[in-house]
């Protein structure tokens, strides 16, 4: 999202009340070296809300950033967020670092394309850290049709899948080859499912990364309608 002075800021927030939430930081727990989880509490029952959204979050004066919140509950009123801690100089690394617990800050509510299919049999949620909130939104909305869920993420740390459950395939960074392996593994395993266009595939992350996937998957036999597509952060671009 990009930089706007304050003024257009403050008045965005007081001309679309009806869009912001106040929330209050009622949880946080490092998940790794550079990921933090912060759980947030609001009331949420007016909130629309679908797999994969994101929310916007007014990290200084001038700027907001988007995360995919997760445990997304109306009836509790409390969702998580995973913040990336890494860049500490970045404006959302320094507002992360920041929060406390009772701290409160302004939400523009979740919104978003329709990202999850319903149909699907099987569910493959791909990225990066910055994907970690979308998987996990991704996987509860798979098990809770009865649906298979599968990640693959680009990693540091292949511990903080297991520690968020999030089981699946880890690729160190900036390893395309170990990815295009990966999803090599899953094809084959999966050959007719994705014959069938049962299974559904959700690119999240690096944009640069993400258009190798899709040429990838695309070469390898999957339909264009079977893989969805949302672009969090290309490099050397501010505020995507």
């Amino acid at each position: 999202m990009p930089s706007l002075p304050k003024w257009i800021n403050d008045t965005l927030e007081n001309v679309m009340s009806s869009k912001f939430k106040e929330c209050t930081v009622i949880h946080i727990e490092p998940v790794s070296n550079d990921l933090r989880l912060v759980r947030f509490a609001s009331d949420l029952e007016d909130v629309p809300f679908e797999p994969a959204y994101a929310i916007g979050i007014r990290v200084n004066e001038r700027d907001y950033r988007n995360y995919s919140p997760f445990n997304f509950n109306k009836h509790t009123g409390t969702f998580d967020v995973i913040f990336h801690l890494h860049d500490t100089d970045s404006v959302g690394g320094r507002f992360a670092n920041s929060l406390s617990e009772g701290d409160t800050t302004k939400i523009l509510m979740p919104r978003g394309k329709r990202f999850f299919e319903i149909n699907a049999e099987i569910h493959f949620s791909i990225g990066d850290e910055t994907s970690l909130g979308s998987s996990l939104s991704i996987k509860e909305a798979a098990e809770e049709i009865g649906g298979s869920f599968v990640c693959l993420h680009e990693l540091e740390e292949a511990s903080t899948l297991k520690d968020l459950e999030l089981y699946g395939y880890h690729a160190p960074k900036n390893d395309i080859q170990n990815i295009m392996e990966a999803l090599d593994d899953f094809l084959k395993e999966e050959k007719e499912a994705v014959y069938n266009n049962e299974a559904v595939f959700y690119l999240t992350g690096n944009g640069n990364t993400m258009s190798v996937i899709r040429k990838f998957l695309k070469a390898k036999g999957v339909d264009a309608k079977c893989i969805r597509s949302q672009a969090y952060w290309i490099e050397g671009k501010k505020g995507l």
